[in-house]
């Protein structure tokens, strides 16, 4: 009956729908450039993670092509180097250790009551963790892959030798000072083995 109101409320609500669907896709479109950005970034960051991993490869086949390529006057002489870094390692952490067990251990009972000695038992016990974390991270940095090098080359050197103390995971993930002591000792042997 009235074409015209119907033509104009027909237009208004197929406005209202399209702008209605672009400020839907809108927002859709936008999450899905986001979530590209996103992973676009992610795979920026894995290729520069895999040319990384490349990097230390190469340097581990450098220095593992430089361990069995050596002499064994060489090898005996890096060994020894290596027993006597991982001894110096191995002296410090006792100290501190020595030194924290003195301090703590007898400052942690001497509290008058009894929350001063549990919080003295925390402290302590926070620090001895802590010293823990803080060895086995540098041995993994400093001593562990050259270690390991180091022990394989020896064994293929010398086939008959076989350590004192059947404890080859030490070299690995030694636990305290006595896997530490057993690293260098068996190194040693096997260097003076040569």
């Amino acid at each position: 009956m009235a074409p015209f109101s119907f033509l104009i409320l027909a237009a208004l609500m197929f406005g209202a729908a399209y702008f209605i669907a672009c400020w839907r896709y809108t927002a859709v479109i936008e999450q899905v450039k986001a979530t590209s950005e996103t992973l676009k970034e992610r795979l920026h960051l894995r290729s520069e993670q895999t040319e990384a991993y490349r990097e230390k490869a190469a340097k581990y086949d450098e220095k593992l092509a430089e361990v069995v390529d050596s002499g064994e006057t060489e090898l005996r002489d890096k060994t020894l180097k290596l027993v006597a870094d991982l001894r110096e390692f191995i002296g410090r952490f006792r100290r501190l250790e020595t030194s924290t067990h003195d301090t703590r251990w007898f400052s942690a009972g001497l509290g008058s009551s009894e929350q001063e000695q549990r919080r003295g038992w925390d402290e302590y016990s926070r620090t001895m963790i802590n010293s823990t974390y803080e060895r086995n991270d540098e041995y993994d940095r400093r001593f562990k892959v050259e270690a390991m090098m180091l022990r394989d080359e020896l064994l293929s050197r010398l086939p008959g030798y076989e350590s004192e103390n059947q404890c080859g995971f030490s070299y690995e993930r030694p636990t305290n000072l006595l896997g530490f002591d057993f690293v260098a000792d068996d190194l040693e042997r096997m260097a003076k083995a040569l």
